[in-house]
């Protein structure tokens, strides 16, 4: 009986042990998936289509709430907003890929005329969250705070998905 009780102990101790771990785990699996341009590996763990509707929704807002005043001045600053807003998705598709990625979390920023992923080397994998701190916000929300190169920090953020963990905004400094 003892025996039992010592085994059932262990799988619960190395389950939660499993789910402490996870997000580490998950940077990880990221971290491996752009050093070797795996896109199905960085696939299984970000989430692209709800990365990008959030820093498309963080720029429109900032873009917003830098425009107010010149709104109130200008009868053609909606029309501005409203093309500005189309820029800001272009330019949000463009830099969420892999090689954007990269860039953010070696701490640099991405350059939209890059050569493509394919043309230049994949970073190292130990340059990739260089210098980051972690921190569990809650038990389904996790951060990697990354420093750049002006000493501001990009925060990824990961929640849980069921038993996994997923990339799933990023919230870039002002």
């Amino acid at each position: 009986m003892k025996k039992i009780i010592v085994s059932l102990a262990m799988l619960v101790a190395l389950f939660i042990g499993y789910l402490a771990a996870g997000p580490y785990i998950t940077v990880a699996a990221i971290k491996t998936g752009i050093a070797e341009n795996d896109a199905e590996k960085m696939s299984e763990n970000i989430e692209f289509p709800t990365l990008r509707q959030n820093i498309k929704e963080q720029l429109n807002a900032s873009m917003m709430k830098k425009s107010g005043v010149a709104m109130q001045d200008n009868p053609f600053a909606a029309l501005a907003v409203g093309l500005a807003a189309q820029v800001v998705d272009g330019m949000v598709d463009s830099f969420v890929t892999p090689s954007g990625l990269a860039a953010i979390m070696e701490g640099k920023q991405p350059v939209k005329d890059a050569p493509s992923r394919d043309q230049t080397p994949p970073p190292e994998k130990d340059d990739l969250f260089k210098n980051a701190r972690f921190s569990y916000d809650s038990s389904s929300q996790f951060s990697v705070w990354v420093p750049n190169e002006q000493g501001k920090e990009t925060r990824f953020i990961l929640e849980r998905r069921g038993l996994s963990w997923k990339l799933v905004n990023l919230i870039l400094p002002k």
